[in-house]
């Protein structure tokens, strides 16, 4: 589990660099999500997308609830605790 709280900035910088480590790319999609939320792919060597994650669009920290969903929502591709990594 993520201990603490992580920018937008913060965890699509981590995702990329885990994803890289697998051969994989992260990619923002066009539409947008909710809001000033932008949806990013995590697509692998194929171009197929594995995972995904929405991004809120504004500065500053994330609430603890919102770091900790981003991190479990790509557990699955990346392993437990990659946002730590």
């Amino acid at each position: 589990m993520v201990s603490g709280t992580r920018s937008a900035d913060q965890v699509l910088k981590a995702a990329r660099k885990a994803a890289k480590s697998l051969g994989y790319t992260v990619s923002k999609l066009p539409k947008r999500g909710k809001g000033s939320h932008t949806i990013w792919a995590v697509l692998d060597q194929d171009g197929n997308e594995v995972g995904r994650v929405a991004l809120t669009g504004h500065s500053g920290q994330m609430t603890k609830i919102v770091t900790r969903s981003n991190e479990k929502s790509l557990e699955g591709i990346f392993g437990e605790g990659w946002l730590d990594k």
